[in-house]
């Protein structure tokens, strides 16, 4: 049986692989219930070896500071990157996120320019050099995975979705800034299928963008859920000149072509799913 290390296992994303991951002995990164301080050498190496990592640990909450950002995203995977080379772990699927911020074309590949466009973006894009690094100099086997923007129930109040659906009960006014901002939205279980695919292929180092393909507005999900519902949201709106974006959609093509692996949710399903 194979034996899988997930590390954030109970966030966002976590929580759903775990439930997802059959045939397998999982490891986590807590001991006896107590969460290990990834950016604690010592406690990662008190995790015992695995064939697998996958590491979707990390801080994104958009009113850290770097410090924090740094300590998490980029000192935390350089832990867990010298845990698999002293553990003898030939494979780590790193989690990332989108890293090309205003793109100078759509849909977006991986040859793209990466231009981290926040502060979390940027520790992202640091763990990824340190994954290419122990790539090369370990001979260790890294998939990086750039979702774009992932979806589902369990989603925090950072997002917009959640913040809209949220608000069908409450009635609290919801501020959208940038309301004809387009963002490519990919279901959790689409994503969760892929990473239960990909675990099964080896790589030397090869990064994929993961979405949906399609973009869709602020305003254009808004209607969809008043319609779903019957519901008219309390709204309000901003304009952001410095964070706007007008349209980020990826280009799945590499994923495809590679593995086969398509979306068999499309957003309008997703969000029914949710409703």
């Amino acid at each position: 049986m194979i034996k899988i290390l997930v590390t954030g296992h109970k966030g966002f994303i976590g929580s759903h692989l775990v439930n997802s991951l059959k045939n397998c002995e999982i490891v986590t990164d807590s001991i006896n219930g107590k969460r290990i301080n990834l950016q604690n050498i010592e406690e990662v190496m008190k995790i015992e070896p695995v064939d697998i990592v996958i590491h979707l640990a990390s801080k994104t909450k958009k009113e850290l500071d770097w410090n924090e950002y740094y300590e998490n995203n980029v000192k935390g995977t350089s832990n867990v990157l010298e845990y698999c080379v002293k553990k003898n772990i030939k494979k780590i699927i790193f989690v990332s996120s989108y890293v090309y911020g205003k793109p100078k074309y759509s849909p977006i590949n991986e040859e793209h320019p990466v231009l981290p466009h926040n502060l979390y973006t940027k520790s992202k894009l640091l763990a990824e050099e340190l994954c290419r690094d122990y790539s090369e100099r370990f001979n260790l086997n890294v998939i990086i995975l750039r979702p774009f923007n992932i979806f589902a129930k369990s989603m925090n109040r950072n997002y917009l979705i959640s913040n809209l659906i949220e608000s069908i009960n409450t009635e609290e006014t919801v501020t959208i800034t940038n309301r004809t901002s387009k963002r490519d939205f990919l279901y959790i279980d689409d994503f969760i299928e892929l990473i239960l695919k990909i675990k099964d292929h080896d790589f030397k180092y090869e990064i994929f963008n993961i979405g949906s393909g399609i973009s869709y507005s602020f305003d254009e999900v808004i209607e969809m859920i008043e319609k779903s519902t019957s519901k008219k949201l309390n709204l309000e709106y901003e304009n952001d000149v410095q964070s706007y974006i007008e349209n980020i959609t990826a280009d799945n093509s590499k994923i495809t072509k590679i593995l086969d692996w398509k979306p068999k949710l499309t957003f309008k399903e997703g969000l029914q799913k949710l409703l």
